[in-house]
């Protein structure tokens, strides 16, 4: 087996860089949300647009609308709300 003798010619100036990860802290710093409406709100939730291609935040009452817009409500929650809403809403049929 042959000996190799290797060595460098010149003086080469190398430079050394560190590099750190930096994670997202808070909602505002990631890309792909969008919280323009976040300061001085309450009450939203945070859901995928998929025509912006982001997150977004949103009304908690349109989260209701928009499951109801299809007219299926889940069994559970039409059930909680009979229970919730009885004796508290007043219907007038009329005379007949």
């Amino acid at each position: 087996m042959p000996d190799y003798l290797v060595r460098r010619s010149g003086t080469q100036k190398f430079t050394v860089t560190q590099e750190k990860t930096v994670v997202a802290e808070n909602l505002s710093e990631l890309a792909d949300v969008s919280v323009s409406n976040l300061p001085g709100s309450d009450k939203f939730v945070l859901a995928y647009n998929a025509s912006l291609a982001k997150f977004e935040l949103i009304p908690a009452d349109s989260v209701l609308t928009n499951a109801a817009a299809d007219a299926t409500l889940p069994d559970s929650f039409v059930n909680q709300l009979d229970v919730d809403l009885d004796n508290k809403v007043d219907l007038d049929g009329g005379s007949f």
